[in-house]
């Protein structure tokens, strides 16, 4: 194959992914005051893992939370460990929410934090078992 196909060959590949990290299919979950929280619905995906011999399912899912007051929107990478009402970042980013101009990011994994039943965490959890429940039928 010739350097010709093999570079067309390359932009064509390096467009289909570029395409795929910057689409995105937001959905409202919660607000709370001029906060809103959002799911990428095409991001959501489990896992089936085993600790202390118990089977359980980690989901992750790409979540925004819309600061309006701000200006900003916080993206996150996120798993969660509903077993233990746990959630863990994996990488984050701040944009300007009217351009979306990227101000900072962060490929840092934090370490887990708890959330609460009452908390917009937990709705997020429960949208997101419930949209991948949804979308796969």
């Amino acid at each position: 194959m010739g350097i010709r196909k093999i570079g067309c060959l390359l932009a064509v590949c390096l467009m289909v992914f570029m395409s795929r990290a910057y689409a995105e299919n937001m959905q409202f979950v919660d607000a709370n005051g001029s906060t809103g929280y959002y799911v990428d619905t095409d991001s959501i995906s489990s896992d089936q893992v085993v600790e202390n011999d118990v089977q359980k399912t980690l989901w992750t899912a790409r979540v925004a939370v819309i600061r309006a007051d701000l200006n900003r929107r916080y993206i996150y990478l996120m798993q969660f460990d509903p077993a233990k009402r746990t959630y863990q970042i994996f990488a984050s980013e701040v944009q300007r929410y009217d351009t979306k101009d990227v101000l900072q990011s962060s490929d840092q994994a934090e370490p887990a934090r708890p959330y609460l039943v009452t908390s917009p965490m937990n709705e997020i959890v429960q949208f997101v078992m419930t949209a991948n429940a949804s979308g796969s039928e």
